[in-house]
């Protein structure tokens, strides 16, 4: 039997205790000993201490270790990397560790479903096909289970174990939803995202969407991943929006590409960057480039994350395939204006004690910020030129004065019992506030503009999600509080919950009368239950318009996927 070594022929022992050994065998799937393959040993740094090459037979061995935590790694031509972490070594010991490797080219077969640890999110499939390399293919939802709601993406953020991410690389979603909308998406709608798997390293996505108010968006993207951590997407869209802003040239036309990659730099560094060009035409064209960046260090159960990003509406990979809302544009001075700036963020997460803990340091400077309204605008605030108007929703926007500022937030997250999660978060930073004394009677809309003044407050959010056994309900209810002389949200770059006020979303499955993997189920969410941080603007003509953060919106509706 011959065995290669490399790199450094022992480590250091203190004394003469013997030293301890770590062995094993490298199989294939069908249980074949892999030759020549590498094998890397590792410390608590990401350069290799030892290397070993494989004998005939499949088997490594490393002598003269000293105690510690170690993590072996094994690569070979045509294979899936293989690993195995946390491997603890004493004084005087022989520790195997066996490692099994896959094909790129293995077939695809069926698993059961295997049940998570107790401290993440449960699964709702009962079975699952996977490739050789562990991708998932296709999930089979029975019967009685509940979807685990419908906001798909293109991509899955880094370490995300979100119940919202559709898992089925080859799906169809659909839904027919009515109720108060958001600004720019009035009436009925109808919605299709189709998300199809090229290869095992590779897929597309298409989504839809138009509404009876003239409202319609059109996406495409694609994903590639071509190696272990690696991945990178892009995706392009075109919405057309019912929105007067006063050019008299007709609806508001949006040009968006998206791009982005992750780079895996080491097992415990991560990097994404990418950026995004946007282009709005109504009577004028209005463009922006807008970059982020984020790196991601996972070491010794802890993540710590620097972001950098220009825009609220893209900050990572994930948003790159979601229509999400209507951009952050606004009107100032007769002028279409794009919101952008600069945040930069610091942040650690840790597990502490059964609670997901993380803690955020972060400093923004926002252009152009959008101030939301609400109202009967009138001619003469509309001829001012600060006033975008959706005419279906009543709904509004206007640009609001730039600011800048740091801050910081707090958030744990634990799990209470079975499918109950619960969050609590505490933010500190700047907003934007509306003063009482800026809405006497008889005050005009550039002047109540005029009193528009950057601030620092506090928010408090408690959020709660759940499944009800037996009915398959999915749930999520939330409430965050915010004095209610501000009229922006604290950490308006905050990808994590950001419930504004009381809020609550529903999906209750439709049973179906067989096992297959069709679902229908009813939505319905409820945005703002109580109204409240409307703001008033008592303007001269005698009508009441509103600044607030969160309108109130009650909508449902019913989706299928399959």
């Amino acid at each position: 039997m011959l065995f290669l070594a490399l790199a450094f022929p022992t480590l250091a022992q203190s004394g003469p205790t013997p030293a301890s050994t770590l062995t094993g065998v490298v199989l294939d799937t069908d249980h074949t000993p892999m030759m020549g393959a590498v094998v890397e040993l590792f410390g608590s740094s990401a350069i290799p201490l030892l290397t070993a090459f494989t004998d005939i037979y499949g088997r490594y061995r490393f002598s003269n270790l000293a105690p510690g935590s170690y993590r072996v790694k094994v690569v070979q031509a045509y294979f899936a990397p293989a690993q195995r972490k946390n491997i603890r070594v004493d004084t005087s010991t022989h520790t195997v560790v066996d490692l099994t490797m896959v094909s790129l080219f293995g077939m695809s077969q069926w698993f059961p479903a295997v049940s998570r640890p107790g401290d993440e999110p449960s699964d709702d499939w009962t079975w699952t096909l996977r490739s050789a390399v562990d991708r998932p293919i296709l999930r089979w939802i029975g019967p009685g289970d509940a979807m685990q709601g419908s906001d798909a993406t293109i991509v899955k953020p880094v370490g995300d174990t979100s119940r919202r991410n559709l898992s089925h690389p080859v799906s169809l979603h659909g839904a027919v939803t009515a109720g108060s909308q958001q600004f720019g998406q009035g009436g009925v709608q109808e919605e299709a995202f189709l998300r199809l798997m090229q290869s095992q390293a590779g897929e597309a996505m298409m989504h839809l969407r138009t509404s009876t108010s003239g409202a319609a968006f059109v996406a495409a993207g694609v994903e590639r991943d071509p190696s272990p951590g690696d991945s990178f997407r892009a995706a392009g869209s075109f919405r057309t929006l019912p929105v007067n802003s006063g050019s008299g040239v007709g609806p508001l036309q949006i040009l968006q590409f998206r791009g982005g990659e992750q780079l895996a730099l080491s097992d415990e560094l991560l990097a994404q960057f990418g950026a995004e060009t946007e282009a709005v035409q109504s009577g004028q064209t209005v463009t922006a480039a807008l970059p982020f960046m984020a790196v991601h260090l996972h070491q010794d159960g802890n993540e710590i994350t620097y972001r950098l990003a220009t825009s609220t509406d893209l900050q990572q990979l994930t948003d790159l395939g979601s229509a999400g809302d209507v951009p952050a544009l606004a009107m100032q001075n007769g002028n279409l204006q794009i919101t952008h700036g600069l945040h930069q963020e610091f942040s650690i997460r840790r597990k502490v004690a059964g609670l997901q803990m993380e803690a955020a340091y972060f400093y923004d400077h926002l252009i152009d910020p959008v101030l939301n309204g609400y109202g009967d605008v009138s001619a003469a605030e509309f001829a001012s030129g600060d006033v975008l108007l959706d005419p279906i929703t009543g709904a509004f926007r206007s640009a609001g004065p730039n600011y800048a500022g740091g801050g910081f937030r707090i958030l744990a997250t634990r799990q209470v019992k079975g499918n109950l999660w619960t969050a609590l978060e505490y933010a500190e930073g700047p907003v934007l506030s509306l003063p009482a004394a800026n809405t006497l009677p008889g005050t005009s809309y550039v002047e109540a503009l005029t009193g528009v003044g950057a601030t620092r407050t506090q928010s408090v959010l408690l959020s709660m999600h759940g499944r009800v056994l037996g009915a398959g309900t999915a749930w999520d209810a939330g409430y965050r509080w915010q004095p209610e002389a501000t009229i922006t949200a604290v950490d308006p770059f905050d990808t994590g919950l950001n419930a504004p006020f009381l809020s609550i979303t529903l999906h209750q499955p439709i049973a179906s009368l067989n096992s297959s993997p069709d679902k229908l189920e009813l939505e319905f969410a409820m945005q703002n239950m109580l109204a409240q941080g409307y703001r008033p603007i008592y303007v001269v003509a005698g009508q009441t318009l509103y600044f607030a953060q969160a309108p109130r919106l009650v909508t449902g509706g019913l989706a299928f996927s399959f």
